[in-house]
């Protein structure tokens, strides 16, 4: 009988052992952040109670009240992606979440290697919303904007340069502006602080500003319905990869993904125009045929991964 509840205390030790650590999420590997530390500092929970993707491949982080404890939530991608566009689509108003809560879309290396996104009032009620920040905090490095949101979704956006990072923000879900009255802010910045492309990685994260308790004392959550990366930047990407062919393009109905005969394992994920992913299947061979006849006529984006290669191309259905 002594020898079962040691298996079951360890067989429960596995368990634990074995909690959620990572996700996919817009396509990505995104590892799920644990334990203590900054910012804040904050307790971080991995669990899925504060971090899941839905059915429709939104992902959720929440602040989670555990006892007399909160609880926060990050995840950041097990790769670099280096220069170009990192896209997000973020759902509700930003402008609404408790004083002390702050919601981060960042890349980063070292605290002096940083580009950021940030909606927070810092603790200050009075404060705006909404911050673009190059590390480190020196004069010109951050802007400070008004979210002025006229509804529950809304784009954010930096690409990233070897002289310049342009930041944008604009009302709804587009990859790029729709009209001059859908932007909220943009900037670009060309300062001495650009950082390097190196071993950044992508980071979402929502917490508590200095470990404070919300003012609240209530729990949040984020919602972020898909993001954008570079392209293959700084993605050990194969020469088979590069090699991929797409046919015919535009296409009607259906067209063929046509990859190397070496190539056996990967994953092939369509999105729309506005990021939302429509469908996902595995590589079928060579060749492997793909129906869109029940969308409608737009530009598509089809993603193949493999381990840690990603091709990305746009097609166009007629």
């Amino acid at each position: 009988m002594k020898n079962m509840y040691v298996l079951l205390i360890l067989l429960f030790l596995v368990k634990i052992l074995n909690a959620q650590t990572a996700i996919q999420f817009s396509g990505i590997t995104w590892n799920v952040r644990n334990g203590s530390g900054g910012p804040g500092p904050n307790l971080w929970s991995d669990s899925p109670n504060s971090v899941w993707v839905d059915a429709d491949g939104q992902l959720h982080l929440k602040i989670r009240k555990a006892g007399s404890l909160y609880y926060c939530s990050e995840v950041y991608t097990q790769q670099s992606f280096g220069h170009g566009e990192y896209r997000f689509y973020v759902a509700g108003n930003m402008e609404n979440y408790d004083p002390e809560i702050v919601v981060g879309l960042f890349t980063y290396e070292t605290d002096t290697r940083e580009i950021d996104i940030e909606f927070s009032r810092w603790g200050n009620p009075a404060n705006m919303a909404g911050w673009y920040t190059v590390q480190p905090v020196v004069a010109g490095n951050q802007q400070n904007f008004a979210m002025n949101q006229a509804s529950d979704s809304t784009t954010h956006k930096f690409t990233w340069g070897s002289s310049n990072i342009f930041f944008q923000s604009y009302q709804e879900h587009s990859a790029t502006l729709p009209t001059s009255e859908n932007l909220i802010k943009e900037w670009n910045y060309t300062g001495n602080y650009i950082p390097p492309v190196g071993n950044e990685r992508l980071h979402i994260n929502f917490w508590l500003f200095g470990g404070h308790s919300p003012v609240n004392q209530q729990e949040a959550e984020l919602v972020i319905t898909s993001v954008f990366v570079p392209a293959a930047t700084s993605v050990n990407e194969i020469e088979d990869f590069k090699n991929m062919k797409i046919y015919p393009n535009p296409f009607a109905d259906k067209f063929t993904l046509e990859v190397a005969e070496n190539v056996k394992v990967g994953e092939i994920i369509l999105s729309n125009s506005t990021g939302r992913e429509i469908l996902r299947q595995q590589l079928t061979g060579k060749q492997t045929g793909i129906d869109l006849g029940k969308y409608p006529s737009g530009i598509y984006c089809v993603k193949l991964i493999s381990d840690w290669e990603v091709k990305v191309q746009k097609i166009i259905k007629k």
